[in-house]
């Protein structure tokens, strides 16, 4: 048998393959679509990352926690409006079909639902939508904005407490006491709108600070206007307010106030983690006020792996510069690369997952098209007509769809449709007809050689037909380009 013959068998075979192949991925794309494969391993995906991996699944508690945090995320608008379904009476049936077939394999399974009341869920999730769920659901802005609004509450307290009980030390005269009440009161008024604003988000926490510092230069000279020139009055009263206004202006004092205002999501989830009580003393806040509740209430719904791993990221976000807003936006940038990364190896059971499936299908569809890899080689090795005739199909289709890749459903079924007519026109060596049968003794009995033979053909082209429409079509590509390369004469030139 020379070189060109086995060049011809290996792509006849190669295009069986393909054909084959073809038929498996159809019926792999409708089983993914009706039992919902790739949402359901993306959402038990997020319910591992969440839980920290198998340890998470260990504690009743945090099973739990990890199931409704899972839930909770999947329900916010920026997950659930990723899961878009075709409008239409004929969209909206096929999909009613597939649910009642879902609940059907559930049933008989005895699995439940990964996606609770839901049918479905998205089957791809991009890492800043996850994200920025995942922020939301658990209120982590809102919660450090209002312990930030609650800290510029209490420091403009203490502030004016500072500020009063220096003016009640000095010794001032009667008629002067009146008019540093009433410029106290202007400061009081000033620094309580300050403190309004940012409550009202109107301003920065820095611009927050510099507004008051302005507020205070301002009542430091009207005060010091009606002070006498007393050791005991306005020089006592002038360098006391002078410590108080460093604390807004020094650049190092401002980088520390700042520090203490803003409150950082690695320090809470490490000081709750503790102990309530010290939560309570840190955050200076009381524990039966609303935003100390609210810490509560987020936290309790977090299990503890979540807490762990958010912890670690938050402390990233928090080694650089800026401001609680800038530090939120890395920390959102912390999770998405985290969720990137576990999506990854997720991505990796899963097709290892696909792998095994596509095995048992691409089996099952050797059995039930009788496709023996070793008689199929045997056809076309002893039937030339056969074999030249499977070469001029698999080489139009070749021709016909060079610059096709086959990474969609789309091109899938262009390609299928040109191998649906060289299956109308050749009959290729495969299936339950007498010729293609299971070889027998005189007698009519099965010979045990042969069904051993018929046997191991059928499993070698169940791992073939595994392998994808895709591998075997580039195969295809790559040998008859390679073969027509070998059939060009060789170029002459004239001297």
């Amino acid at each position: 048998m020379n070189l060109p013959v086995i060049i011809d068998i290996i792509i006849g075979l190669v295009f069986i393959y393909l054909t084959l192949s073809l038929l498996a991925s159809e019926i792999q794309e409708l089983i993914a679509t009706v039992w919902q494969w790739r949402a359901e391993h993306l959402k038990k995906s997020i319910e591992v990352l969440i839980s920290g991996g198998s340890e998470g699944a260990k504690d009743p508690l945090q099973f739990k926690r990890v199931g409704q945090l899972a839930h909770s995320i999947y329900a916010n608008p920026i997950i659930k409006d990723l899961n878009q379904g075709a409008k239409g009476l004929l969209s909206e049936g096929f999909r009613s079909v597939t649910h009642r077939l879902g609940d059907l394999y559930h049933g008989i399974t005895g699995t439940k639902n990964v996606f609770g009341n839901k049918f479905s869920g998205p089957s791809y999730i991009p890492a800043e939508c996850f994200s920025a769920s995942l922020l939301e659901t658990l209120k982590v802005s809102s919660l450090l904005s209002s312990i930030s609004k609650t800290r510029l509450e209490r420091f403009k307290d203490l502030q004016l407490a500072q500020i009063q009980q220096i003016g009640a030390n000095l010794s001032l005269p009667d008629a002067t006491q009146p008019i540093i009440e009433q410029e106290f009161r202007w400061l009081t008024a000033e620094f309580n709108r300050v403190v309004e604003d940012y409550q009202n988000n109107l301003a920065s926490l820095n611009n927050s600070l510099d507004r008051m510092s302005e507020k205070l230069e301002f009542y430091i000279k009207d005060s010091q206007v009606y002070l006498p020139e007393t050791e005991q009055g306005g020089r006592e009263f002038q360098r006391q307010m002078a410590f108080v206004k460093a604390r807004f202006d020094s650049k190092i004092e401002r980088v520390a106030l700042l520090g203490q205002l803003q409150p950082s999501f690695s320090n809470l989830l490490n000081t709750v983690k503790k102990s309530q009580e010290s939560a309570a003393e840190i955050m200076e806040l009381k524990e039966e006020s609303p935003i100390y509740q609210q810490i509560q209430e987020t936290l309790d719904r977090m299990p503890e792996s979540l807490k762990r791993s958010l912890y670690i990221l938050a402390q990233r976000a928090e080694k650089g510069s800026g401001d609680t807003q800038e530090q939120l936006e890395r920390f959102q940038k912390e999770i998405e690369i985290w969720f990137d990364q576990s999506m990854e190896r997720a991505s990796g059971v899963y097709k290892r997952n696909a792998r095994g499936v596509a095995i048992l299908l691409g089996t099952a569809i050797a059995v039930a098209a009788n496709a023996d890899s070793i008689h199929i080689i045997n056809r076309l090795s002893k039937d030339s007509m056969l074999r030249s005739t499977v070469n001029v199909y698999a080489e139009q289709l070749v021709e016909k769809n060079a610059k096709t890749k086959l990474d969609n459903l789309t091109s899938l079924r262009k390609v299928q449709k040109d191998v649906d007519i060289a299956l109308d026109e050749v009959a290729l060596p495969f299936g339950w007809s007498e010729q293609n049968s299971l070889e027998r003794d005189k007698q009519g009995n099965l010979l045990w050689l042969a069904l051993i033979s018929k046997l191991f053909g059928w499993i070698l082209s169940g791992v073939a037909i595994s392998m994808g429409a895709a591998f075997w079509f580039e195969a295809l590509n790559k040998i008859i380009n390679i073969r027509n390369a070998g059939k060009k004469p060789p170029s002459s030139t004239e001297s």
